[in-house]
């Protein structure tokens, strides 16, 4: 646990600082255009966001999961094996991603109103996806504990990108142009990353990919393709209720409510910030645990873990409570006032997110990754319901309910399913 400890609280920091500079990215973009324009960046981001996540098929978790195997029962050349088979994943479905979001860019288009005007500065945003390939990168940096170099992505992404943002809101530049510095301020850091990254997984041992059997190491790992296409494809889904509210708010309220729940989402996302850490330090050892038989011991390592940082959302929304109205009227501008309750409300929704927060680790551990996208599928038929029934009586605050129904399901179906699993592991000889 202590090391769980230090893992999560690098990858926190970072991820704080990374959400401290989306606000203040977001910040800067709100100041510096219209409400509406502001809106169709946002729907042109989510748009991307969408394709991305339900075709770039990152590796990061199956990988994870059947590399930290080998470290405990194979060896070197297994793990080589497994990462070169992670990359042409990574990389495969990232061209695959980002020819099809250029393909279906004109029915975007219909269905979300960016304008002829913002057509080509939208295709030329879809090419970020090329440089998001941080699958396999990312299972490695984990299985040698280098969690610290996991939150400089994000960070350096991030500053990289307030920087740019500063330049053209000084010199007055204008939305199109702010999409285009911040498609090349990310594609550069993320770049940047791969690059260091590579060159510090080579001196951890990593090196030699060419000679590498991936096939080998496949065959040598139960259930690979069928656990990555689950796994990615409820991603994908996860993905899907992440962003969709924004391309359906966009389409039905306009894009300056668009703009309004991204700021009430950014705002949000603070509380989230302990959830995606939990689920990256805890990874490794759930995975080691299983390995060695320890099922039970796993599942009280993710429950306590995931209950930890539930109770941290509380304390961070109540805190959120008080600042939130100067964040939304001196940073964003007063025409962001009336996101105030929708911040709440998604802070809440987040809070039950984290009580699940170690759950896919545990889920794809125990081997029950059809009952993990069946868990999303049930969450985003809850979500979609939700918000379709009650976007034109209540608006905005519909998200809010969609939000609540996903992460209720989530974490209800998610906790059930894995005790009973673990259960039954506990019990076999």
């Amino acid at each position: 646990m202590q090391k769980l400890l230090g893992a999560w609280g690098k990858l926190v920091s970072g991820n704080a600082a990374n959400g401290l500079l989306q606000l203040a990215i977001f910040a800067i973009a709100a100041q510096a255009l219209e409400l509406a324009a502001l809106g169709v960046i946002i729907l042109i981001q989510a748009y991307v966001r969408v394709v991305d996540g339900l075709l770039n098929f990152q590796s990061v978790n199956v990988l994870t999961n059947f590399m930290a195997d080998a470290q405990e029962k194979a060896g070197p050349d297994r793990l080589r094996g497994l990462f070169k088979a992670g990359l042409f994943v990574d990389f495969g479905t990232a061209v695959f991603a980002t020819l099809v979001a250029l393909l279906c860019l004109p029915l975007a288009d219909q269905l979300f109103g960016f304008g002829e005007d913002w057509l080509w500065f939208a295709a030329a945003y879809c090419l970020v996806i090329l440089t998001r390939t941080f699958g396999a990168i990312e299972a490695g940096l984990r299985c040698f504990d280098r969690f610290g170099a996991i939150s400089l992505r994000p960070v350096t992404a991030s500053s990289t990108i307030l920087f740019a943002s500063l330049i053209v809101w000084v010199t007055s530049g204008t939305a199109q142009t702010l999409l285009i510095v911040w498609l090349c301020a990310e594609a550069l850091a993320n770049i940047a990353f791969l690059i260091w990254s590579m060159l510090t997984l080579r001196r951890e041992g990593l090196a030699q990919l060419k000679g590498a059997n991936a096939n080998e190491a496949i065959q040598g790992s139960r259930n690979f393709w069928q656990m990555m296409w689950q796994t990615n494809f409820t991603y994908g889904l996860r993905i899907f209720s992440q962003e969709g509210d924004v391309l359906v708010v966009g389409a039905l309220l306009g894009e300056a409510a668009a703009a309004l729940l991204k700021a009430a989402k950014n705002l949000a996302a603070l509380i989230g910030q302990f959830g995606a850490p939990l689920h990256r330090a805890s990874s490794v050892p759930i995975a080691r645990f299983v390995a060695v038989g320890e099922t039970g011991r796993a599942f009280g390592f993710a429950l306590k873990s995931s209950l930890g940082v539930a109770a941290l959302g509380l304390i961070g929304t109540a805190t959120m409570l008080v600042l939130t109205p100067f964040v939304l009227t001196t940073a964003f501008g007063p025409e962001f006032e009336p996101a105030y309750w929708i911040v709440i409300g998604l802070m809440l929704a987040k809070v039950l997110y984290l009580a699940g927060a170690a759950l896919p680790p545990m889920m794809l551990a125990l081997d029950i990754a059809k009952q993990f996208t069946t868990m999303i599928l049930l969450g985003n038929i809850a979500f979609f319901g939700v918000l379709f029934a009650l976007i034109s009586p209540l608006g905005l605050v519909a998200t809010v309910f969609a939000h609540l129904a996903f992460e209720a399901v989530w974490a209800i179906y998610g906790w059930s399913v894995t005790a009973g699993k673990a259960r039954k592991a506990a019990t076999l000889p």
